[in-house]
């Protein structure tokens, strides 16, 4: 589904900062330098682009006694130690294959983050081929490859595998993910959407306000699993119920926690709701419930 935000990347290595700008400032009280125009930033696989940036030195602490060595991360320029990058004006982000692109770029060093902004208008994106993850705040963690954001809004051009020529030929169906934060785990094959949580593909709309979707080792979308509350429409058909797990190979989602399907004036109520969101072919399981045949006769006479 995100395979994208699951990829493998080093950590951020310590040493010094490369960069190039047309002009150059260098203020000694106030502990930074000023790059203008044209400002490139060069740190092992990591590059930043944009108008502008600020480099913010480290303040010297007093002689302390010494303790064991170690190595946490670090960057200088001009020989000084640099705590953060602060860079504005059509930043952008480059790498391993991801890219990025916002209004401003925050470089923490010693936090080994970066973290993009943008505007309500022109909000940070990050991209990864043909995949998009746009939000208010963009967190890329430089040392796991962890993602954070805040207001995500996830499109999605091959989250689902086609199965056999005749599925290949058909355009692929965008799916959109919304919520108010995510975070990825890419260790753990996972991605955690929390609070307002919406899907979208085609007809077909879910809403929860939680749901983890677990990934195989290739990055490829393996199960959705929502709880707290689901509620599915599709076209006529509506479904309700505490909990919801979709496999993304078998397209199957099974409702659960007295789970209800709406159809037309139809009302189904059981243990569990099997739904194929392909076929829309439905099984319950110690099903009960009321059947308005006389509203289906249109499916009949098109069959």
């Amino acid at each position: 589904m995100i395979a994208f935000l699951l990829l493998a990347a080093a950590a951020l290595p310590p040493g010094p900062v490369d960069f190039k700008a047309q002009d150059m400032r260098i203020e000694p009280k106030g502990h930074r330098v000023f790059l203008d125009g044209d400002v490139h930033l060069q740190r092992g696989d990591l590059a930043v682009t944009g108008d502008h940036a600020v480099a913010d030195y480290k303040q010297q602490a007093a002689a302390a006694p010494k303790k064991k060595k170690q190595t946490p991360a670090s960057a200088s320029l001009g020989g000084e130690a640099v705590d953060r990058f602060t860079v504005d004006g059509k930043v952008h982000v480059e790498r391993g294959g991801r890219t990025a692109d916002g209004e401003r770029g925050v470089l923490d060093v010693s936090g080994q983050t970066m973290v993009l902004t943008g505007t309500q208008e022109v909000p940070p994106v990050l991209r990864d081929g043909p995949e998009t993850l746009s939000g208010e705040r963009i967190v890329m963690r430089l040392d796991n490859e962890d993602v954070d954001v805040v207001k995500p809004r996830l499109l999605l051009r091959r989250s689902l595998p086609a199965e056999g020529a005749a599925e290949k030929a058909k355009p692929a169906e965008r799916v959109k993910v919304e919520a108010a934060r995510m975070q990825l785990f890419k260790e753990r094959r996972l991605a955690q959407f929390r609070d307002d949580v919406v899907v979208r593909r085609g007809d077909t709309v879910v809403r929860s306000p939680r749901m983890d979707a677990r990934y195989d080792k290739d990055g490829q979308l393996t199960l959705l699993e929502l709880r707290g509350g689901v509620d599915l429409r599709q076209g006529d058909r509506r479904a309700t119920g505490e909990s919801a797990d979709y496999d993304a190979l078998k397209k199957l989602l099974v409702l659960t926690g007295d789970p209800k399907l709406y159809d037309r004036g139809d009302v189904l109520a059981g243990d569990r709701i099997d739904m194929a969101l392909e076929s829309k072919e439905v099984r319950v399981e110690r099903a009960k419930g009321r059947l308005h045949p006389e509203v289906h006769k249109d499916e009949e006479t098109h069959k």
